[in-house]
């Protein structure tokens, strides 16, 4: 009955976002003409997505669908924190119990350091956020010498409520990595800045360059890869999330090469081969590293084994990879952007293992 009443409530909360569907009807660019299919056309599409597949249709032009058939929409999954497939995944997949040891930062570091996963040094915890020469801040960094720190909310997501602390001839100065915004409460972990491997560097020097790869681990114990990205921002910000206007470039699993494409969202999806700032073309820019980028997520993947698919976030330091963090919710529009559907036949078989199936 508990089921059945959860079932009910997470299908109400679908098609209570029926608004955002009319939304995603209008024209991709105001003032141009539709491309692709016809307004009616496009208009069919946006309603098979939302009541046959139960996707709401918010990346249609995002994922090209103006251009394919229809019968390929079914290779795409919704967003993982959209209601229907969030319960459907937390039912098969995440074990809700387990969620914090990758959603408290300062857990997910102690646990990957005991298990011998390279995460970026932990210096200490601030009850709050801060301010400029706070005692707390001052007493961390004279302590271990630091010119140059990071503050992340505990519990914080999508690079939101970031901070860069840094001296200057003042004192410590806090900045925030993105858009400030209002600070979240709560304590900050207070972390080490990764310097990264030099091709990294040369894809943009203003941000931590890093990669989100999907792992699942089968019903044998053996973990996949279910596809990967590049994340990186498209001007001087320090904050790659491609939910923050960062651009995303799918990796290739086999050789850790970029793909031609990357997309950055602002008010619409725009399509790049080359970084803005640094003109680093991206196909067949190789991620340095790659096999260990893998090996530090399987190993990841097998530590967090209640949780049984996480999309990593890895950067590439000179000597190698460094876990940022591990994300339950990982998220699908700038993988599926980046990579086409998720929804393979490779992958929908292991999905399937678990009892988690999608219309074919």
């Amino acid at each position: 009955m508990i089921d059945l009443l959860r079932s009910i409530h997470h299908y109400s909360s679908h098609f209570a976002q029926f608004p955002r569907l009319l939304q995603g009807i209008a024209q991709p660019h105001p003032g141009c003409a539709p491309p692709g299919k016809s307004r009616a056309a496009i208009a069919l599409d946006h309603l098979y997505l939302f009541f046959v597949l139960k996707v709401v249709p918010v990346n249609y032009y995002l994922f090209e669908f103006q251009f394919k058939d229809r019968k390929h929409f079914r290779e795409y999954m919704d967003e993982t924190v959209a209601p229907l497939l969030k319960h459907r995944f937390y039912k098969c997949l995440w074990n809700d119990s387990y969620s914090s040891l990758v959603n408290d930062k300062h857990l997910f570091h102690c646990l990957c350091r005991y298990h011998g996963i390279s995460v970026p040094e932990l210096y200490g915890m601030c009850a709050r956020l801060p301010g400029d020469n706070d005692p707390c801040l001052v007493s961390v960094m004279d302590a271990r010498g630091l010119d140059r720190v990071i503050l992340k909310p505990r519990g914080g997501v999508q690079g939101r409520g970031i901070y860069f602390a840094r001296r200057n001839g003042r004192g410590i100065e806090l900045k925030a990595a993105a858009t400030p915004e209002v600070a979240p409460g709560g304590d900050f972990i207070v972390q080490e800045v990764i310097g990264q491997h030099p091709r990294m560097e040369g894809m943009n020097p203003f941000c931590l360059n890093t990669i989100r790869l999907i792992t699942l681990l089968t019903r044998d114990g053996e973990v996949e890869f279910l596809a990967a990205m590049l994340r990186t921002s498209s001007d001087g910000t320090a904050v790659d999330n491609f939910s923050l206007g960062g651009i995303v470039v799918g990796v290739d699993i086999e050789t850790g090469k970029l793909k031609e494409r990357g997309f950055q969202k602002t008010t619409h999806a725009v399509e790049l081969r080359r970084h803005p700032l640094t003109g680093v073309v991206f196909k067949g820019f190789e991620v340095p590293y790659w096999n260990e980028v893998k090996e530090t997520a399987a190993k990841a993947q097998k530590v967090f084994s209640e949780l049984k698919t996480i999309g990593w976030d890895l950067a590439v330091s000179p000597s190698g990879p460094v876990m940022i963090e591990g994300n339950i919710e990982w998220g699908t529009t700038g993988i599926q952007a980046t990579n086409g559907g998720l929804l393979t036949q490779k992958n929908r078989a292991l999905f399937a293992r678990y009892g988690l199936t999608f219309h074919t």
